[in-house]
């Protein structure tokens, strides 16, 4: 029968340990007395009723009991227990002392001092119980990284994938118009298309991305907006980097686009604009975007879902590390991202 490499280290620990405590006892009564049967098997009285403490407080009482809020519970049988053990090992020692000493060995009192007794057994379960507090909270702090890493991956993955399914809408619409008037610019705008379905359902995966995927990825759905706003919007793009690997997170960019062209194409607006800027300067990646917006357009509806999902994905992704403005004026939307590039670089 195979038994787990896992369980042999653990019973090698515990049998470490108690060796450990053996000779601890043991050169407690050495210190009165030379290497004898009573050293021997006084020290092994003590270390038979320490591991019955143990093992009944670690894998029963703590458990089951204590672990189970049953405080009251708890206190009353730990008690019972403590006294119990303590209580066989001073009987099983006191009849080890009077059948030496009917064979006329010498014994010294302090080998059978009551109060060290006591102290020199329950020091050795008190590290015992401790080293089991500290591997059980040991593990229940890992079991809650894994759920919490599990949870934050999962919202990250949620989070990346939500783009507005009104662009999809929009931009089919647009094509068919296109196709309907067999326009020349049909096969390269389904092309583009495909290239952001492609990105959203098989590259977004990654934890980043290379900042040029995301910057084709913007200007490719640039470039379908125009076709339904045409010349409506004045539209400028600019990027500039100076680190040949720059890499950010997915679908963190996108996002303040999609934002800015749902909000800021207007029918009020005389005319609309949408300025978009991202570059690399003191070590840290800068995007703003700023968009017109119309008179009566509510402050709790600028920004949508859109801007609600970047900042929970900056949070956990950046925690503190990173900074995002949002401002509103009279007929101006302007939000402004910096991330770290330390964060975003990847050594070749």
């Amino acid at each position: 029968m195979n038994i787990p490499l896992k369980r042999i280290i653990r019973i090698a620990i515990h049998i470490l340990f108690w060796i450990c405590a053996w000779f601890f006892f043991f050169f407690y009564y050495k210190r009165y007395s030379e290497v004898n049967i009573f050293t021997l098997t006084a020290s092994i009285i003590n270390l038979i009723a320490a591991i019955a403490t143990v093992y009944t407080f670690n894998y029963y009482l703590i458990p089951n009991i204590l672990l189970k809020n049953k405080l009251r519970k708890f206190i009353a049988l730990a008690f019972v227990a403590v006294v119990m053990f303590f209580y066989i090992q001073l009987l099983l020692t006191l009849l080890l002392v009077v059948k030496l000493l009917n064979t006329g060995s010498r014994l010294f009192p302090e080998m059978i001092d009551v109060v060290m007794l006591f102290f020199n057994m329950f020091f050795v379960v008190f590290i015992a119980i401790a080293i089991k507090f500290y591997k059980r909270w040991n593990e229940k702090n890992f079991r809650e990284q894994q759920v919490q890493k599990e949870k934050v991956e999962a919202e990250l993955q949620m989070l990346k994938t939500q783009i507005n399914p009104h662009f999809l809408f929009n931009t089919l619409n647009s094509i068919y118009v296109l196709a309907m008037k067999k326009s020349e610019q049909t096969a390269n705008i389904v092309m583009k298309l495909s290239d952001i379905l492609d990105y959203i359902l098989y590259k977004i995966d990654a934890p980043r991305i290379d900042i040029s995927s995301e910057i084709r990825i913007i200007e490719n759905y640039i470039e379908l907006e125009r076709i339904r706003f045409t010349d409506r919007v004045n539209l400028n793009f600019t990027s500039h980097f100076k680190s040949k690997n720059l890499q950010i997170p997915p679908m963190l960019i996108i996002p303040l686009v999609e934002n800015a062209f749902k909000h800021g194409l207007s029918k009020s607006i005389d005319k609309s604009f949408i300025n978009i800027t991202i570059e690399e300067s003191d070590q840290m990646l800068h995007i703003a975007v700023s968009n017109s917006k119309s008179h009566n357009t509510m402050k709790s509806e600028v920004g949508g879902i859109g801007l609600l999902n970047v900042k929970k994905r900056l949070d956990l992704l950046f925690n503190d590390s990173y900074k995002l403005d949002i401002s509103e004026k009279n007929k101006r939307f302007d939000v402004n991202l910096s991330i770290p590039v330390i964060n975003c670089i990847t050594n070749d």
